[in-house]
């Protein structure tokens, strides 16, 4: 399992420890088309590039110079299987001597960290949800839209029913330590709750042959803090290990 692998700021930007992190604040908007209330950079990338949608995450905190990451959000297709896709690539802005700004995926420093392109996924009828909507789901690179479906389906399912997620987790009693047995406790009462706010997947990461590792937030624009291990076979989905950020 890995459950604190970067996902992209579409899911995990906010995760920091320490108490830094506790100054740290962190917002994001995302702009569709050219408009005078969008900054420049926003702006000037959206007349350079129809069609797409950036988002911008912003970083403040206090004694430090705002850090602003951007995003583009490729065009939403959606698949035979009912699942809408799109590419999260970040970008950098360049400008030029003379004042232009051109875009890429390169960073001004060669030793600053970038995101890889995360596909996006979503279990939706049509039309599909904007790209900022929080339904959309990160990806693993392999990860087919029949699979996205079957855990989708499977997370539905033991959400309905408590008989059917015990039998999906009847080998987690004999391997959870007691602490984080009582955070699966609290994770088995959330998503069986039948009104408020349940818990989220966020990410779904290939782990081996059938195997997955689902990243789940405490709600819809939470950061992921539950990780759960599942694996397919003839009978359905079960639950190999479960892990929660403390």
């Amino acid at each position: 399992m890995r459950p604190l692998r970067v996902l992209t700021p579409l899911a995990l930007a906010a995760m920091a420890f320490g108490p830094a992190a506790a100054q740290m604040t962190r917002t994001q908007q995302t702009y569709f088309a050219p408009d005078p209330s969008a900054p420049e950079l926003a702006n000037a990338y959206l007349q350079a590039h129809p069609g797409d949608a950036i988002e911008i995450v912003t970083f403040r905190q206090a004694g430090k110079d705002q850090a602003d990451l951007f995003y583009r959000f490729g065009p939403v297709s959606r698949s035979r299987q009912g699942v809408c896709r799109f590419t999260a690539t970040e970008v950098f802005a360049h400008r030029s001597g003379e004042g232009n700004v051109s875009w890429d995926s390169t960073p001004p420093d060669p030793a600053e960290r970038v995101d890889p392109p995360s596909a996006m996924a979503a279990l939706a009828g049509a039309p599909c949800p904007r790209q900022s909507q929080e339904t959309y789901v990160s990806l693993d690179d392999g990860v087919p839209d029949a699979e996205f479906v079957a855990i989708s389906n499977f997370l539905k399912e033991i959400s309905g029913s408590e008989e059917k997620f015990d039998s999906a987790a009847a080998y987690l009693p004999f391997i959870l330590a007691p602490a984080v047995a009582q955070k699966f406790a609290a994770f088995r009462s959330a998503l069986l709750r039948s009104a408020g706010v349940t818990p989220q997947l966020r990410a779904v990461f290939e782990a081996g042959v059938g195997t997955y590792d689902l990243a789940l937030a405490d709600a819809p624009s939470g950061t992921p803090s539950l990780f759960l291990t599942v694996s397919k076979s003839g009978a359905g989905f079960q639950m190999l290990n479960f892990q929660a950020q403390f």
